[in-house]
């Protein structure tokens, strides 16, 4: 017979059978009582547990099943693990494993230095080649999805059409299942998928058409006038500059100042320098038209002459004469960035929508009423942004934060599935380490892979500590 149906059965005999009972000895119900009875009845487990326990003890009994439940899935099996960090052999019963004390912890710590795997030896080089490719990826993942989310939420907020269709959209990847998700991408990003396909098709389109006599004349001709409409627009009203359009003239510039490669006098690798230089050009720009500074009319003016002379200096038919395009295979080329690239990526579209609907939730929390006399007193949105919105969702951003750090520090399954860690060992991360640890290969080391896990877990509950810290200190603001 099925177990189930066996705990189920004597479940309902004790609650039916034991509280008819335990009522018609303390009760007297008649006939027209029946419904009351059948109430009480009902109601019986909480009203024993409160003359058990009194009324303060009810909480903690009602939480008890569910405890005793966590405790056995969570503790024990944390417990188990720690022990077994400390024991070696391949059999995977700890009762047979022999006790070895902290010898995996210190053979992953037999370095000359931690921040340096390679002078590790095996256990350790693994170990922490892990951690710190999981640390690159938390220092790369975790601003682009806060940011991201942040202007999603924003976005979101505001009064657009279908708005609520376009929040099920964002957040529909998060129901996906990691393994779709990877197949998903992979299809896009193998040697013959749909992005190399889409690539090659729009390489050979410009070529063909930056070949056309007088491309770069037309090309120059038509920047020129975007320029001039984008400066114009910034500047149209007078008291206060658009940044939404300044920052589409910023771009522009930044777009030129690149294909123009000034700094190509001063270096001889200039790529990286000229990149810096246009970024911190817009940078400042923009900065000028969030404060409303007085000389930003000049300094489109400036930039305008600028963008005019470097224009003159560019020939658009080489720029855009791009050759027979090479397939990319995105995710197995070593040494290019690109599978990196491509997994903090697919691994910002598949959660963002998690942090998106935490960040709406505090944006909707925030009264209307500061809006409306933000409106009343004619505030720039930059300046709304900066003094109203974000100050009251920091705390809901905070805890966005810690939540993110401590999922981009548990990553397995994404890396797993979309690069299995490749190519060599650019993007395996230290859960995934653990996991071949103890699980691939003819020589199973249990007791290595569970000292590496108390390690990631000792650094996961320190951002659990400071997430509790951090929402304990803001709740009580």
């Amino acid at each position: 017979m099925n177990p189930t149906f066996i705990f189920l059965a004597i479940l309902g005999v004790l609650w039916i059978g034991g509280g008819s009972i335990w009522l018609l000895s303390n009760r007297n119900y008649r006939i027209a009582q029946i419904p009351q009875f059948l109430m009480d009845l009902m109601g019986f487990p909480v009203e024993y547990t409160q003359k058990l326990f009194g009324n303060s003890g009810v909480p903690y009994a009602l939480l008890m099943p569910n405890m005793i439940i966590f405790g056995t899935f969570t503790f024990v099996p944390l417990i188990l693990n720690f022990y077994t960090s400390l024991t070696a052999g391949e059999q995977i019963n700890i009762m047979n494993r022999p006790y070895v004390g902290l010898e995996n912890y210190a053979s992953l710590f037999d370095c000359e230095s931690i921040f340096r795997p390679k002078s590790c030896g095996n256990d350790g080089n693994r170990f922490w080649s892990g951690m710190y490719t999981t640390i690159l990826f938390v220092v790369i993942q975790v601003p682009i999805l806060v940011v991201v989310s942040l202007m999603t939420a924003l976005v979101l907020n505001s009064n657009i059409k279908n708005r609520g269709f376009w929040r099920a959209v964002f957040f529909y990847p998060v129901m996906l299942s990691p393994v779709v998700i990877a197949n998903i991408w992979i299809w896009v990003l193998h040697r013959k998928g749909g992005l190399n396909t889409v690539l090659r098709t729009s390489s050979d389109a410009i070529t063909e058409l930056s070949g056309v006599p007088g491309f770069d004349a037309v090309f120059t001709i038509i920047l020129a006038i975007l320029l001039i409409a984008v400066g114009e627009r910034v500047l149209r009203n007078k008291k206060e500059p658009s940044f939404a359009w300044a920052f589409l003239f910023g771009a522009l510039f930044l777009a030129v100042f690149i294909w123009a490669r000034p700094a190509s006098l001063i270096s001889e690798n200039p790529n990286v320098l000229n990149l810096l230089i246009g970024v911190v050009i817009c940078v400042g720009f923009l900065w000028m038209v969030s404060r409303a500074h007085a000389s930003t009319r000049y300094a489109v003016f400036g930039l305008s002459i600028v963008a005019a002379i470097l224009l003159l200096t560019i020939q658009f038919d080489a720029v855009f004469d791009l050759g027979r395009y090479r397939p990319v295979n995105w995710l197995v080329t070593p040494n290019s960035g690109w599978p990196m690239f491509w997994l903090v990526f697919v691994y910002t579209w598949s959660h963002m929508g998690f942090f998106m609907l935490i960040i709406l939730a505090g944006l909707q929390a925030i009264p209307t009423d500061l809006y409306e006399a933000a409106k009343m007193d004619a505030t720039k949105p930059v300046r709304v942004f900066t003094k109203i919105t974000l100050p009251l969702i920091m705390p809901t951003v905070t805890v966005v934060v810690i939540l993110s750090l401590i999922r981009c520090f548990q990553i397995f399954d994404d890396a797993y599935l979309l690069t299995g860690g490749g190519p060599g060992s650019e993007t395996k991360m230290v859960v995934q380490n653990i996991f071949e640890t103890a699980f691939i290969g003819e020589d199973p080391n249990y007791g290595m892979a569970s000292a590496g896990s108390v390690l990631m877990g000792i650094v996961i509950a320190m951002f659990t500590a400071v997430q509790l810290f951090v929402t304990r200190r803001q709740s009580e603001l």
